[in-house]
């Protein structure tokens, strides 16, 4: 048995949520940033941010990160659990330099991103250069891609993640034991635990109600660990590893959800999977792969857009067409996009902006869809017998629909979603302005 997959039997996650959330600084103009921030970070107004790219920069590690992103919010907010504050450049396009926004997120903070397809992530000066750990790159309607310089073994203080003891981490009395500890297993989908790999990155999404932790090992030691929120992810560094997914202990005992493993940028089979994005979506809604896809409107609960606060907006002749979640429950819309099927979910309060052909002489449909009614729980893997048998991921219950708007040479053809006008629009979002001063 190698090294990597001896760990692999005797390892699994631990964290904590630092509950300060500091407010941080996200100034548009650079020359009113705090000097003492400034002096820092490399900011927008300094002569090294110039066209040459890493000129100049100095390799550094970032830990304990991690960020949200509402489903159509388009909202990117990021985390800053580790143990240094956190400098980010925000950039129209690279290699240019122009509107170049700041945002400081000091250790324990979080903040809201500005719009911006590039990120460069920079802890403090080091000998007065900049210290590059990452960048993140959001493109439209996509899960933003991370790539991070993650910390090196015995760099992170373990001693100050957990002080609850929630999860199973280095430093435990459990942890590192030749017998290993008595593990529990969950089912990651009843937790709302599932990946996404884009450009071979990797992160980590909690949609479900409680907290969850990521343990990051490699061969030579423990590199990171990060605690995610209801509704947080964390994107994973590069490299040979392997990460356990848990959630908080159960009677004192490592709870795991999943495990992954990564050898050579290659993601390798565990007994402990995690589902995908499309398992987490074949599982909440009525999708393309799901198995009841062709089963007919007859076998489906039909909802009520208007009531549910669901709309749609489109000028004609326009390009995109937005669709509008103004109510408490997610919903997911299915369309066609560069002739591939795709589920685009919203969440509540949210909306989404969606490309249409405005030239199309064909009917270009977008069926909108609730949860799922009455899915089943899947069983988690158990240990018996000294082996370990996997679980199952549960059953999908019964799909719930909204109804579709097809749009055809620039006009709608068919609605069964209710069209708000931009007048409309903008009065709820006055409204609900007022309802939060």
């Amino acid at each position: 048995m190698s090294s990597m997959q001896a760990q692999m039997t005797s390892v699994s996650v631990a964290s904590v949520a630092l509950h300060a959330t500091a407010s941080a600084l996200h100034l548009d103009s650079a020359a009113s940033i705090d000097h003492r921030i400034a002096e820092r970070f490399l900011t927008p107004d300094d002569a090294e941010w110039t066209n040459d790219g890493a000129t100049g920069w100095l390799p550094g590690h970032v830990s304990g990160l991690s960020y949200s992103l509402a489903p159509g919010s388009g909202r990117l907010v990021l985390h800053n659990r580790g143990a240094r504050d956190l400098g980010v450049l925000s950039t129209p396009h690279l290699p240019g330099t122009d509107d170049t926004a700041f945002t400081h997120v000091p250790t324990g903070g979080s903040a809201d991103l500005p719009d911006a397809e590039f990120h460069i992530l920079q802890t403090a000066r080091r000998d007065g250069r900049p210290v590059l750990v990452g960048q993140i790159t959001v493109a439209d309607g996509a899960e933003p891609q991370f790539v991070l310089d993650g910390p090196v073994p015995g760099e992170v203080d373990w001693g100050s993640l957990d002080p609850q003891g929630e999860f199973w981490k280095p430093g435990d009395v459990d942890f590192g034991t030749p017998g290993g500890p008595s593990f529990v297993f969950a089912d990651p989908m009843a937790h709302g635990v599932h990946q996404t790999r884009v450009d071979g990155e990797i992160a980590i999404h909690n949609r479900g109600d409680e907290r969850i932790a990521v343990l990051t090992l490699a061969a030579d030691g423990p590199r990171d660990l990060v605690i995610a929120e209801p509704g947080e992810s964390v994107p994973l560094a590069p490299g040979d590893a392997v990460s356990y997914i848990q959630a908080a202990r159960t009677d004192s005992c490592p709870t795991i959800l999943g495990v992954l493993w990564f050898v050579g940028g290659e993601q390798k089979p565990t007994p402990l999977p995690v589902p995908s994005r499309r398992d987490h979506l074949d599982h909440h809604y009525l999708t393309p792969w799901s198995a009841d896809w062709d089963s007919g409107y007859s076998d489906q609960i039909h909802l009520d857009a208007e009531v549910s606060g669901v709309t749609y907006q489109y000028r004609a002749g326009a390009d995109t067409v937005t669709i509008r979640n103004t109510g408490d429950d997610p919903i997911a819309v299915v369309y066609t996009r560069d002739d591939e099927r795709v589920v685009a979910e919203i969440g509540p309060r949210t909306r989404r902006t969606l490309p249409v052909r405005a030239d199309a002489s064909t009917g270009q449909v977008f069926s909108v869809v609730g949860r799922r009614v009455d899915s089943e729980p899947g069983r988690a893997a158990v240990y018996s017998a000294g082996r370990l048998i996997p679980g199952t991921s549960g059953k999908p219950g019964t799909a719930t629909n909204y109804g579709s708007v097809v749009i055809m040479l620039g006009v709608v053809v068919y609605s069964a979603i209710p069209k708000k006008n931009l007048y409309l629009a903008w009065s709820d979002r006055r409204r609900r302005l007022r309802r939060t001063r």
